[in-house]
This record gives C-alpha cells, sequence and structure tokens, in this order.
C-alpha cells in the first residue's frame, strides 16, 4: 500500500510538472476626454479721451484716470466752462466664467497721438482696473477700464490728436 500512495503521489506531481501553465491577459480600460473653453475675448465699450486742453508755453501732462478723474502738471490748462469729454477707455472681456486672466497695457513711449501740429504727442503711464489680473463673473464677463497720461508739448498746435493702442488679455 505504502508503494501505491508512493506511486500515486509520484504520478500526481509528474502530472503538475508537465502540466502547461497558461498565463492569465488581465486588462483595464480608461476614457479620453477633454473640455473646450470658451476663448477669451475684449471688445472696446468706449475711447480713451483727455478732454480739452489748453497747451501753454512749457510742457505739460493730462492725466485721465482708470476710474475717469482727469488731473494736471506743469504747463497745460484745462478749462472749467469747457472742458470737453473726458473718460477712461473701457473694454467689456468675455470668457470663461470665474476664470483669471492677464492684462496687458501698452508700454511706455509706444503710443503715439497725431494731429495738425508738427510734434505728436505720447501716451504714456497706461493704469487699469483691474490691474495686472483679472477675474471673469459667473456670467464670463468683466468690465476692463483703462487710464493714461498725455504729454502735451510746449505751445502744442491747437486740433484733434488721434492714435490707437491696444490692450491685451489671455486666460492664466
Amino acid at each position: 500500500m505504502r508503494k501505491t500512495v508512493f506511486l500515486l503521489a509520484g504520478l500526481f506531481v509528474m502530472m503538475l510538472a508537465t502540466q502547461q501553465m497558461k498565463a492569465q491577459d488581465v486588462s483595464a480600460s480608461a476614457t479620453a476626454a477633454a473640455n473646450i473653453i470658451t476663448p477669451i475675448q475684449i471688445s472696446k465699450a468706449a475711447d480713451l479721451y483727455f478732454g480739452n486742453i489748453v497747451a501753454g508755453t512749457t510742457p505739460g501732462t493730462v492725466t485721465v484716470s482708470h476710474d475717469g478723474i482727469r488731473t494736471k502738471s506743469d504747463g497745460v490748462t484745462l478749462p472749467t466752462a469747457t472742458p470737453g469729454d473726458f473718460h477712461a477707455a473701457e473694454f467689456t472681456v468675455t470668457g470663461l466664467a470665474n476664470a483669471t486672466y492677464a492684462i496687458t497695457l501698452p508700454d511706455d513711449n509706444t503710443v503715439t497721438i497725431s494731429g495738425p501740429g508738427e510734434e505728436d504727442m505720447t501716451v504714456t503711464g497706461f493704469t487699469s482696473n483691474p490691474s495686472g489680473t483679472g477675474t471673469l463673473a459667473a456670467n464670463g464677463e468683466q468690465t476692463l477700464s483703462v487710464g493714461a497720461t498725455l504729454n502735451v508739448g510746449e505751445s502744442q498746435a491747437a486740433g484733434t490728436y488721434e492714435g490707437n493702442f491696444s490692450v491685451t488679455v489671455a486666460y492664466n
């Protein structure tokens, strides 16, 4: 009987040794997804106006702040009886609700306005509200106000002076 047990045990071991072991293939799947968001956009709502200015015999500046307050320095006069139309530029920024975005204003001495005189004027010191970074509201919009300083030359010729400037926005 002992021989039979050993014989059966031996056969069992041999059978296991000769059996081919198959590897089991295992896999899992995942989903590939993307979310395309609304592109950020900016559109002009109002231009930047410095109003009526009287040039003096020395250079001066006129500043319209991003909140529409007008001030002067040095050789210019701002007439109180006929101030003209002055206000900050306004832009409407639209895009993805609650997203933040970067604001890029013109560099100093890159914006020139030209008119009837021989000398152009430069617009410098751009400021904005919000400043640097904005956050779109729940409806995906925000108003961006931009002010700057106009550099008026001595005895600047009378007339209308105009030029363009760009404000750039990009998602953070």
